[in-house]
């Protein structure tokens, strides 16, 4: 990139004669790639005493950037007074644009402050005259992309277990961290066949800095499923500042093992009861065949279903057992979810975002339910 080196100097005069000034107008950067920032200083001087005069900004609203304010400072020597604004700069759209940048000077009347010095009893507000002034046009350019995000960033990845018995769930989390436009990241979500999934909400623990917004983003999801499934690889392009080049981000696809109690074919078979004689069994093969068939297909699904149908006894069980609000919540996943919405929303807030509840006063509200 090339730096700007020095600063657009302005010196103008009021039309009113109260004061004079001096803008100094900086952009970090002038050539800009699309979603990068750059810091813009604007600067005023007053060379003439006035403590109450002022300046009113608005960034422009008729161009692809948007404005974040970094900081605003009022700085005297003597009586001369110093303002000073920093923004942040975010490239929306790419091509070459001119920044027409219109602050108002605000003056002091001398007749308001007049009425001040004598005491005068009807005087609420001081009296101002504005001044509209128009500084010379900051030219930028700004290069397109393919990625909707721009920055230094890096992907990490925290799963808690790969087996898990069936209904116990999995957790994920997914953090970005770095400098950029993180603040236009969005939440993601999971779709797998058979899996239910809890995504918790998108954290955000991001502050402007000099290159965009710095922190961390990070979402926390839980999978639960009754048998193995694998929690796909997600991909996350972006344009690195530092390479000057596309990259991608990628997590790992997950296989996740999921324990059963499963009965084997054989098995069933080993406790069939076969006469001592001998018998041909050839005609019957086929009918001998489909009743264990229905056999075995009839035990699973009881064994598959069994973490459903568990007594309301059972329940209440589990869930005075549990010693905290991360056992808890894997209690009610595992039970009926409709019935426990709004236990489990509350549970989860307790356990991904530190909200304190109070457990003994959750069973209770749970247990009433049953």
């Amino acid at each position: 990139m090339k730096k700007v080196l020095g600063s657009l100097l302005i010196l103008c005069l009021s039309l009113f004669g109260q004061s004079e000034y001096r803008w100094n107008i900086d952009l970090e950067e002038k050539d800009l790639y699309l979603h990068q920032s750059t810091v813009l200083t604007m600067e005023c001087k007053f060379s003439k005493e006035g403590k109450n005069d002022d300046v009113e900004f608005t960034p422009p609203q008729d161009i692809p950037f948007t404005f974040e304010l970094l900081s605003q400072k009022r700085h005297f020597e003597g009586e001369l007074q110093t303002l000073t604004y920093k923004y942040l700069v975010f490239a929306k759209k790419s091509g070459n644009y001119k920044i027409s940048l219109k602050p108002t000077m605000i003056f002091t009347t001398q007749s308001a402050i007049d009425n001040v010095i004598v005491g005068r009893d009807n005087v609420n507000d001081l009296e101002v005259e504005r001044e509209d002034v128009k500084l010379k046009p900051l030219l930028v350019k700004v290069t397109d992309t393919a990625s909707m995000f721009t920055g230094s960033l890096n992907l990490q990845t925290d799963l808690d277990t790969q087996e898990v018995s069936a209904y116990e769930p999995v957790h994920l989390e997914i953090a970005i961290k770095g400098e950029g436009n993180l603040q236009e990241l969005s939440a993601l979500s999971f779709e797998i066949e058979g899996v239910d999934v809890f995504a918790d909400k998108m954290e955000q623990n991001l502050e402007l800095s000099t290159k965009g917004y710095k922190g961390v983003w990070l979402q926390r999801f839980a999978f639960v499923g009754k048998k193995d499934f694998v929690i796909p690889a997600l991909s996350f392009h972006y344009f690195d500042l530092d390479e000057k080049v596309d990259k991608v981000l990628k997590t790992e696809a997950f296989a996740i093992k999921v324990k059963t109690n499963g009965i084997k074919r054989e098995e069933l078979i080993d406790k069939v009861n076969v006469p001592s004689t001998k018998i041909d069994l050839s005609a019957y093969i086929h009918y001998l065949y489909y009743l264990l068939t229905f056999i075995s297909g009839f035990i699973t699904a009881k064994l598959i279903r069994l973490p459903k149908r568990r007594t309301n006894k059972e329940k209440g069980e589990k869930i005075k057992a549990a010693k905290s609000e991360k056992a808890l919540l894997e209690v009610l996943m595992m039970s009926d979810k409709d019935l426990f919405s709004v236990e489990i929303e509350a549970l989860e807030e307790a356990v991904y975002k530190a909200q304190k509840i109070s457990l003994s006063d959750m069973k209770k509200r749970i247990l009433s339910k049953l």
